[in-house]
């Protein structure tokens, strides 16, 4: 039933992988569709408007053909010989048979320069002439062997030609017989005289196979049709794929130029049109849709053929990532949900949503937790600045893991505190005096931010004083002061320039290391009693006063460094301190025996406060010592038995820590030898039963045990299967589930990369060493 019930879960999950797959494929056929449609109207587009530019080209091309012959008649209806000519009734009497020749001459033959212009004939109606630029015809014997229509005699012809005036019209188009052989021609026809008084015409022949030659272009195929008709309707050439004509009339166009699409009208075609503003030509071109979209019937085939076979690749390709990525996806919520209700695996009904809202979750957690973290980063400074200069810290190291905490890093050579002091002394603090003295070191702190370097290291330390601390990067501690003196000036000269406030400086002498910086604090604090505060401006070192040998050396920041060592088992660094405390008070400075004496007491006191505050016995040992100095009033010998109890105290607390530490890893040790079974088992879920930090727990262990606590759980895990492997027939899966892995597959991989081998082939090499048979599952 539980095998049943989570192939059913992973089967959901399967169907909830594979419908985003399949509404991926059902929207990539949509764009494919919606490709196709947005295809379709751009080829359609694409071809109309090649042929509306072709026909444009035509049109172009025809007006300007028919603008040089109107150029031409124009030339030879103004000639002067050929107005001359038009009254000559006899062109053979002697007298004009010169001017039939003479404007014969002066005819130019214009086919030369204009293929377009097949022949013309200026037709003389007085003389009943057509000349040309190369012979001379009468009348009747041109129209006879040189031009003539099998529609028309003679008479008709000539009637026609002198009866109507035409003004750069279009006479006759189709079959003509020029030079006693029938050719598509077009006459073109310019009147000579006046509408009313015609003297004769000029006759230009145009062959139509240059019309069709511009028609060339356009695919006339399966019925279609081109063909140009002039201002009056009629036909003046045509192309089709059969060579006839077109037998239907669209009727007028509505525009200048456009498309009319396939109907019962166009006999099922597609009409482009347009017509010529020069001489009211219209240009038509007539195709079946399925030409003019013939290229999108293999867009058509190439586009389904992709779909199907996207189709079919993108099925497969939903069922192996459905599948696929199905598996982790389980995971996770298992895990979530066996961590959420406390090791019960439950699946929720809305597992996205449940991942959403613990993503959720944990992110709002994290700003949270970050939005605090930013807002006590200024806070948490300050708390380490004025720890630094008290004292407090008793290591090195704590103080480098709070710098990285706060993302500061300081590698100086030396160090040395300063304090800034902006209040002339000599009366108290009042209400106003306060006011005052606040407005002030708000402006001195705006001031240093834009002085200083890092102005996280000015720290306010009371209502008119603040530290400095300088940080020496060359090692030379004459350049360090004169870096700080430097740093001083221009300290001075920002705040003053501000606003005028008397400013005095106390600087400490110079240390190694930020552990010894309290001193440089405490000597900068002692050298602020020898400030003249008349004098304004003024910096005192504390190097350069003399020092009196009047008085011990024990100051507070000692006190507290010795106490919190102490009470730490930090046995070096009580000795250090002691000692250092020695040799200033017993050899640095001559000190009289009863300043030797209050100094031993001190040191006592301070001794008293650690057993107090340890709750440790040994109000007789101080008796001892305090009976010790009276009788023998030697200072030294009883310090160095005070020393002797510092450092047995740091012996006891040392001794205590292992203790505990023995424990706490005896325990941590038997929770993992008793639970290393839960696949939940962690480094988080240790210290969460051992009541300790994350953190704490992974130096712990790793310092206790030499290993982190993932590795020996990993080993621990392994000798418990290598045992179960050896000694039983369980099935992997069921020895990986009780050795604490979610699955076989994690299991074995984890044994292939500890062991070096396969947990199959472990388990057939034990067998075979100890004579294992089936029967000792």
């Amino acid at each position: 039933m539980m095998l049943l019930e989570k192939r059913l879960r992973q089967q959901h999950l399967f169907v909830r992988f594979m419908v985003p797959y399949i509404l991926f494929m059902l929207f990539a056929l949509f764009l494919g569709w919606l490709f196709y449609s947005q295809t379709y109207d751009v080829v359609k587009g694409e071809v109309t408007r090649n042929n509306t530019q072709l026909l444009e080209q035509v049109k172009g091309t025809m007006d300007n053909r028919f603008s040089e012959i109107n150029r031409i008649a124009l030339q030879l209806s103004n000639d002067p010989m050929v107005q001359s000519f038009q009254r000559v009734s006899d062109p053979f009497n002697s007298k004009n048979a010169y001017k039939v020749i003479e404007t014969q001459k002066n005819l130019y033959t214009y086919s030369a320069s204009n293929n377009f212009v097949l022949d013309y004939y200026l037709v003389f109606k007085n003389s009943e002439l057509a000349l040309s630029s190369n012979s001379t015809y009468e009348l009747q014997s041109f129209y006879r062997h040189v031009l003539s229509y099998s529609d028309m005699d003679y008479e008709t012809w000539k009637s026609d030609l002198f009866g109507t005036y035409r003004n750069r019209e279009l006479m006759a188009a189709g079959m003509t017989n020029y030079l006693e052989k029938p050719q598509k021609m077009l006459t073109y026809v310019q009147s000579l005289g006046y509408p009313k008084r015609i003297q004769g015409a000029l006759v230009v022949l145009v062959n139509n196979r240059n019309l069709e030659s511009l028609l060339g272009g356009i695919d006339v195929s399966d019925g279609g049709w081109a063909y140009i008709l002039d201002d009056k309707g009629r036909v003046v050439s045509s192309l089709s794929g059969d060579g006839g004509v077109p037998n239907f009339d669209i009727g007028a166009f509505p525009d200048k130029s456009g498309i009319i699409e396939a109907s019962k009208t166009t006999n099922d075609m597609m009409v482009t049109y347009t017509t010529s503003s020069y001489n009211g030509w219209s240009y038509v071109v007539a195709q079946p849709p399925h030409v003019v979209l013939g290229k999108m019937a293999s867009i058509k085939h190439t586009t389904t053929a992709i779909l199907l076979v996207f189709l079919v690749i993108g099925i497969v390709l939903a069922y192996l990532f459905a599948t696929r990525n199905g598996r982790p996806l389980f995971k996770i919520i298992s895990t979530l949900t066996e961590r959420i209700n406390g090791g019960e695996s439950r699946r929720p009904k809305d597992m996205y949503g449940f991942i959403q809202n613990s993503l959720h979750q944990l992110i709002d957690n994290n700003d949270a937790l970050q939005n605090a973290i930013d807002r006590q980063a200024p806070i948490l400074w300050e708390s380490f600045m004025g720890r630094l200069l008290k004292g407090d810290f008793l290591a090195t190291n704590e103080i480098n893991a709070l710098l990285k905490h706060q993302g500061v890093e300081i590698n100086g050579a030396g160090y040395a505190v300063g304090i800034l002091h902006f209040h002339s002394g000599g009366h108290g603090f009042n209400e106003d005096v306060l006011q005052k003295l606040d407005i002030e070191r708000v402006l001195i702190n705006e001031s240093l931010r834009a002085t200083l370097e890092d102005p996280r290291f000015a720290h306010n330390i009371a209502e008119d004083k603040i530290a400095l601390l300088f940080m020496d990067y060359s090692g030379d501690s004459l350049l360090f002061r004169q870096m700080i003196e430097r740093n001083l000036e221009m300290i001075k000269a920002n705040i003053q320039s501000r606003f005028p406030i008397k400013l005095h400086f106390s600087i400490g002498g110079f240390r190694s290391s930020l552990l010894e910086v309290t001193g440089s604090y405490e000597e900068a604090r002692q050298s602020l009693s020898a400030i003249d505060y008349e004098e304004a401006g003024q910096v005192v070192w504390f190097s350069d006063l003399t020092n009196g040998d009047d008085g011990f050396y024990f100051p507070g920041e000692a006190e507290s460094r010795l106490i919190n060592y102490t009470k730490a088992g930090e046995t070096e660094e009580v000795r250090k301190l002691l000692h250092s405390l020695f040799l200033e008070n017993f050899q640095n400075r001559s000190l009289p025996l009863a300043m030797q004496q209050l100094f031993f007491f001190e040191i006592v006191s301070c001794l008293v406060k650690v057993q107090d505050q340890l709750m440790l016995r040994g109000r007789d040992d101080i008796k001892q010592l305090i009976h010790q100095l009276s009788a023998t009033d030697h200072p030294k010998q009883a310090y160095g038995s005070a020393m002797e109890m510092f450092l047995s105290i740091c012996g006891e607390i040392d001794r205590r820590k292992k203790s505990r530490n023995v424990k706490l890893i005896d325990d941590i040790v038997a929770y993992l030898q008793e639970h290393y079974g839960q696949a939940s088992m962690s480094l988080d879920s240790v210290a969460d039963h051992m009541h300790i930090s994350k953190g704490y727990m992974s130096q712990f262990f790793k310092e206790q045990m030499g290993v982190n606590i993932s590795e020996y759980l990993e080993n621990l895990r392994m000798d418990k299967a290598k045992r179960l492997l050896a000694l039983t027939s369980k099935p992997i899966g069921e020895i990986a589930e009780q050795v604490g892995y979610h699955s076989a597959s994690t299991f074995c991989r984890a044994f292939k990369r500890g062991s070096g081998v396969s947990a199959t082939s472990y388990r057939e090499s034990a067998h075979k060493d100890v004579g294992f048979s089936s029967s000792h599952g």
